[in-house]
């Protein structure tokens, strides 16, 4: 099965870039005021990590001693939707459609080599949300005539996170509630309230101000 760590793509971009604009004005003015800027950023780009569906009914464990698997009962895939019936948080993103998954019946708890024990379905099935984030800055040195012969700059930095504000998904629902009975469907909302949900998501757009005085 999958690492519970593994997130198969991963790209960090780094840059930096000083913006052609006004740094040859025949103004002093456009050329040390306007002209100068530096755009930097990092770009990352990852796919999500795995996401594991366990089974189990309340008061029933295996001979083993081990956790249970779901049953599938349909191609069991990335879906997303909206859920329009949940109360408390009104329409909510879906990952999955739960009614794909099912607890296992009484006799795949059985450790007797037959197939299906512990349940047909493997670990680590579905993919979680990746992401897709810009980090950007624009920054500008401005000379000072301090400390006469020695160097000195004042650096003003606009940085923002999440710059163009898009939703990112970190996290989703994916359990079996453990009063659902045997080879029914991990859906519907007596015992599997939210399942298949997005719950979670990264930070929306911060946006902060900075000065450094470099000597």
């Amino acid at each position: 099965a999958t690492g519970d760590v593994n997130r198969t793509h991963v790209l960090v971009l780094n840059y930096t870039n000083e913006l052609p604009f006004f740094r040859h004005a025949s103004s002093s003015f456009l050329r040390s005021g306007v002209g100068g800027w530096k755009l930097s950023g990092i770009t990352s780009f990852f796919t999500g990590t795995p996401v594991n569906i366990s089974c189990g009914e309340t008061g029933y464990s295996n001979a083993v001693g081990r956790g249970m698997q779901c049953n599938t009962l349909g191609s069991l895939k990335i879906q997303k939707g909206v859920d329009m019936t949940d109360t408390q948080f009104g329409p909510t993103p879906t990952w999955f459609n739960p009614a794909l998954i099912a607890q296992p019946l009484l006799s795949q708890y059985y450790s007797n080599g037959q197939a299906g024990m512990f349940g047909y379905m493997g670990r680590n099935v579905l993919t979680g949300p990746g992401r897709n984030d810009w980090d950007i800055a624009m920054l500008k040195d401005f000379q000072t005539p301090w400390f006469k012969g020695e160097h000195s700059t004042v650096q003003f930095r606009l940085e923002t996170f999440n710059t163009f504000n898009h939703p990112q998904w970190q996290s989703i629902n994916a359990f079996c509630g453990g009063e659902t009975p045997f080879g029914a469907p991990c859906s519907g909302n007596d015992n599997n309230y939210q399942n298949g949900q997005v719950s979670g998501a990264w930070q929306p757009r911060l946006i902060q101000l900075g000065m450094k005085f470099i000597f």
